[in-house]
């Protein structure tokens, strides 16, 4: 897949500009990833408005980087100490020692900060990265849909093999092995979140790793996959009742359904991106479930399985800035809790890409 990064680059440097930032410092690996092609772990990289690159990776790791990465340097490092402190000399020799330099806060531990602080940057100014890193992000490019696309293809391989697979006497993680199998020979290279089997009770969590439990007759089942594709994941859960189906889950699932296809139907650009939560609310409340579903119910997704645009103070909460219009570009999962009972849980989650003319999914397995 081929990527402009020279115009990701360009971006930056005007969104820097913008926000009076000199250089960014990057360590989480999906934005080492966004700005150089590369992005393993144990890693750092400046960037600097003159579009220098320079990242930093380990000494055994330097052929392979050479090989991914568009960094316009490459230095290797043998120790934290000899990194830290090669970048302190790199800020020297670059005169930016005491310039504004954002830091991507909401992915740095305390202890790191410190280092940064007071032993890197004790005469910089410093700020946080998100303003510009996860503008950059929310809005994808062609060569990124297209990864997308792949990846929820790979989704819709795995789920379709977990709903053959899926009968009473099965254990939750033989249906997340069969899922997973048929997503690796998909392309997926891996998950960006645990693989979801929650039967029965376990179908109330919010959260349902697959676990030995066996699925029984008459339960509601959750399957939730991410895989990444490309470097790129999606979201998708699709909730399967097990016959004899009870009333009462069909109708919640009913329920759910339609206020999925609402929410949807709401993020259309320009419209308030709030709305896609009050077109679901709005719905569970008419079907009578407004007082059983968990929020948030939409969120970005991309390199990473939850980023920006990140909704309402959920946003606060992952270090971003809260985001008010939906607009063409976006990738968001909606969909996201579901409504949750004391015995079972129901749930229904797709990627859709927020086009000029409206949304349009990438995950297509059958709801019902």
């Amino acid at each position: 897949m081929s990527i402009d990064y020279q115009s990701r680059w360009k971006r930056t440097v005007a969104l820097m500009e913008q926000e009076g930032v000199d250089a960014l410092f990057l360590m989480k690996p999906a934005n080492l990833a966004y700005f150089t092609g590369d992005g393993r772990p144990c890693a750092l990289a400046l960037f600097t408005r003159k579009m220098e690159c320079i990242v930093a990776v380990p000494e055994c790791d330097l052929a392979s980087v050479r090989r991914s990465s568009v960094a316009t340097e490459i230095r290797a490092f043998r120790s934290e100490e000899e990194l830290f402190h090669g970048f302190r000399d790199v800020l020297h020799t670059l005169n930016l020692m005491q310039s504004t330099i954002a830091l991507e806060k909401n992915f740095f531990d305390a202890a790191l900060h410190e280092v940064f602080t007071s032993h890197i940057l004790p005469q910089a100014r410093i700020v946080s990265a998100s303003p510009i890193t996860s503008q950059l992000r929310m809005f994808k490019d062609l060569s990124e849909i297209e990864c997308l696309k792949v990846a929820g293809h790979v989704a819709d391989e795995g789920m379709a093999a977990a709903a053959r697979a899926l009968r009473p006497g099965v254990r939750e993680c033989d249906i997340a092995g069969e899922a997973e199998f048929a997503m690796r020979r998909a392309g997926a290279e891996g998950w960006s979140s645990a693989t979801y089997v929650a039967s029965g009770w376990r179908s109330a969590m919010a959260h349902g790793p697959a676990s030995p439990k066996i699925i029984e007759a008459g339960e509601v089942v959750q399957v939730h996959l991410a895989p990444i594709a490309l470097g790129y994941t999606v979201d998708l859960c699709r909730t399967f009742l097990i016959e004899p189906v009870a009333v009462e889950t069909a109708n919640a699932l009913r329920a759910y359904l339609e206020a999925q296809e609402r929410g949807i139907a709401a993020a259309v650009p320009g419209a308030a991106l709030m709305g896609i939560d009050e077109a679901m609310a709005a719905s569970l409340e008419q079907a009578g479930f407004g007082d059983g579903f968990l929020r948030p119910v939409f969120h970005g997704v991309g390199i990473e399985h939850e980023e920006a645009p990140i909704p309402g103070g959920h946003a606060v909460i992952h270090g971003e800035q809260k985001v008010e219009k939906v607009a063409a570009g976006m990738v968001l999962a909606i969909g996201n809790c579901g409504i949750y009972r004391e015995h079972f849980g129901v749930r229904a989650e797709d990627t859709v890409w927020v086009t000029e003319q409206g949304p349009v999914a990438f995950t297509r397995h059958p709801k019902t």
